[in-house]
C-alpha cells in the first residue's frame, strides 16, 4: 500500500478531514453555553494539543502524498518525518489512556459524543494506521524521538505554569478547579502534591520516549532485517 502514490494520497485525504473536523469542533462546544458551566478553555486538554498537531501532520503529509502522486516530489524532508513521529506518538498517548486508562468512561453513553468520537478513537486509529501502514521505511533518525517529546513537556510545563501563576502560593478556590486543572491528577489542591505531579509526568514522558525508539526500530525493519542507518532521511 505505502507504494501506492494514489492509495496514499486518498487516504491521507480523509485523514486530514478526520483531523480537521477533530481539532475545529472543541471550539464550537466549548463556546455552547451551558456545556462547560464555566470558563474551560479547550487549550488545557493533552487531547486538543494531540489532535492539532495530527492536523499540522496531516497537512504535511497530504501535500507531499500529493506531490508524490504528480511526480513532483523527490523524497521528505527529514522535518516532515520528524512532526510527523511527533504526532503519532502524542495521538497515541490519547488513545491508549482513552481505551485502557480510563476503561469505564467507554461504557458511558454520555462520553460517546461525536466530539469525543472523533478525537478519542477514529483520528487517532486512522493517523496510527498511516503511521504504522502507509509511511515509509527508513526515514526515521534517532533523533526523532528526542524532538517528538518536546510539544508534550511544552504542554505541561504550560498548564503547571498556568495553575501556579493563578494559585499565586494560596489554594485555587473549588468553583475554578475545572479552569485550570485539566485532569484529577493535575489538580494539587485536592490530595495531589505538585512534586507527585512532575514526577508522574517525568514517567510519561520516559515512556512517550520507550514508544518513539520502539517505533524508531520498527521504521528500520524491514523485509526481515533491522537496519538502523542505511537510508536514513538526510
Amino acid at each position: 500500500m505505502r507504494n501506492n502514490p494514489l492509495v496514499v494520497l486518498i487516504y491521507r485525504a480523509v485523514v486530514l478531514a478526520i483531523a480537521l473536523f477533530s481539532s475545529v469542533i472543541p471550539f464550537f462546544i466549548y463556546n455552547i453555553n451551558g456545556v462547560t458551566g464555566g470558563n474551560i478553555t479547550p487549550f488545557i486538554y493533552f487531547t486538543n494539543w494531540s489532535v492539532w498537531l495530527v492536523l499540522v501532520a496531516a497537512v504535511i503529509g497530504f501535500i507531499y502524498a500529493l506531490r508524490n502522486k504528480l511526480g513532483k516530489s523527490e523524497g521528505v524532508p527529514s522535518w516532515v518525518e520528524a512532526v510527523r513521529l511527533a504526532a503519532f506518538i502524542m495521538i497515541l498517548a490519547t488513545f491508549i489512556i482513552s481505551a485502557f486508562v480510563l476503561p469505564a468512561k467507554i461504557w458511558m453513553k454520555e462520553y460517546w459524543t461525536l466530539a469525543s468520537t472523533f478525537k478519542h478513537f477514529l483520528l487517532p486509529v486512522v493517523f496510527i494506521f498511516d503511521a504504522i501502514v502507509l509511511s515509509r521505511k527508513q526515514t526515521v533518525k534517532w533523533t526523532f524521538p528526542l524532538f517528538a517529546v518536546i510539544p508534550p513537556l511544552i504542554y505541561w510545563i504550560i498548564i503547571i505554569a498556568r495553575f501556579m501563576i493563578k494559585r499565586g502560593g494560596n489554594p485555587l478556590p473549588q468553583a475554578i478547579w475545572a479552569d485550570y486543572y485539566p485532569y484529577g491528577f493535575t489538580n494539587i489542591d485536592n490530595g495531589h502534591s505538585l512534586g507527585g505531579l512532575i514526577g508522574l509526568l517525568g514517567g510519561i514522558l520516559v515512556g512517550l520516549l520507550i514508544v518513539g525508539y520502539a517505533y524508531y526500530i520498527w521504521n528500520h525493519f524491514e523485509n526481515g532485517k533491522l537496519t538502523l542507518k542505511k537510508g536514513e532521511s538526510k
